[in-house]
């Protein structure tokens, strides 16, 4: 880099523009180390994870954004499917709910694992607060559909007759969808902050 203007012909790079604009004066040096500082610190990567995230980018945002909402979905989609076989009385939607809590039970580890990857990479200096409630509550989704699932195994008609077990099963799938709800609320709190009055 050089401080001198191109010749003529030669286009004028940026750094060249630069330097011409700011020379010796350290405004550009001094701007550029006020938005270092305003920048959140990054957490130090294993050797493994920095490379790969050098080689590939768009991983550093990406994953998390896109695993969760299946999670989301599948449980939302199994208190969907349970509510309209009780109204309905088809057996295949009840079989659907079924399938779409295995799919959100098999999808939520990847969701928490990624989320755990997001907060280290983009997140490090949010609110503790945050994400003490969603790991907690992803912990409880997670047992509660291993729970519902495994109950759902052992006892295939459990919805056919509501008595105590079969409210009790029911009460368990509506829990599904509001705790993923809470914890959606609270993962759209970092990505969507609360305007302040």
């Amino acid at each position: 880099m050089t401080k001198d203007r191109p010749r003529p012909g030669e286009k004028e790079t940026l750094s060249q523009r630069l330097q011409i604009a700011a020379p010796e004066s350290g405004i550009l040096r001094a701007r550029l180390r006020d938005w270092e500082s305003s920048q959140p610190r990054q957490e130090k990567l294993p050797p493994g994870m920095a490379r790969l995230l050098h080689r590939h980018p768009t991983w550093r945002r990406h994953p998390h954004p896109i695993v969760v909402h299946f999670t989301i979905v599948y449980m939302l989609s199994t208190t969907f499917f349970s509510l309209l076989y009780l109204f309905i009385q088809i057996p295949s939607l009840e079989t659907t709910a079924y399938y779409c809590l295995g799919a959100g039970l098999l999808s939520t580890p990847f969701t928490m694992l990624t989320g755990h990857l997001s907060r280290r990479l983009n997140y490090p200096e949010a609110p503790r607060r945050v994400f003490f409630i969603e790991i907690r509550l992803s912990w409880l989704l997670l047992g509660a559909g291993a729970a519902a699932f495994l109950w759902r195994t052992l006892n295939p008609g459990i919805l056919q007759n509501l008595g105590e077990a079969g409210l009790l099963y029911l009460l368990l799938i509506i829990s599904l969808s509001v705790i993923v709800t809470i914890i959606s609320f609270f993962g759209g709190l970092l990505t969507f902050p609360l305007e302040k009055d």
